[in-house]
């Protein structure tokens, strides 16, 4: 049986506890895993969904462009952002909740697996420090909504 450490098994813990929290605060997005997800859609969600997606989100895999240079783990995050964009784009697929959140998982989870590796060696004070932390607390976040979303789509 693998040994996880113990930052390892917060990620987990804070990934089951946002799978289950809308179902204990009734707080949602509004959007059901196959719902069409467009620039419609997105403007139609609640202000807290917006404000993650468009302040949080976006912001901080764009800061992962400062690191590419120096950080494997910088281009695997700014990759997959880039990655899960292009067969949406490109229009491969009927674009849906469900489906976004798949491609997230595809795309982001190797960046969360490199950044949780690389933490114990950042120090937390210097600016490629504060993205890393942010960073994992961003994709752990968005996985774990993505998930979700994902299993009720092709599992549900």
């Amino acid at each position: 049986m693998p040994r996880y450490s113990g930052f390892t098994r917060v990620l987990l813990a804070v990934i089951v506890l946002l799978l289950l929290l809308p179902r204990f605060t009734g707080v949602d997005s509004g959007l059901t895993p196959d719902a069409k997800w467009d620039h419609t859609s997105v403007w139609g969600t609640p202000l807290w969904l917006r404000v993650w997606l468009l302040g949080v989100l976006f912001p901080t895999f764009l800061a992962s462009l400062c690191f590419v240079r120096r950080s494997r783990e910088a281009r695997f995050a700014a990759g997959g952002f880039v990655l899960s964009h292009v067969p949406m784009a490109a229009g491969l697929f009927e674009v849906t909740v469900g489906a976004v959140g798949l491609i997230h998982l595809v795309c982001w989870t190797p960046a969360l697996v490199l950044l949780a590796r690389r933490r114990p060696s950042v120090d937390a004070k210097t600016p490629f420090g504060l993205w890393v932390y942010a960073m994992l607390a961003v994709i752990t976040i968005s996985l774990a909504f993505d998930l979700r979303d994902a299993l009720g789509y092709y599992v549900f």
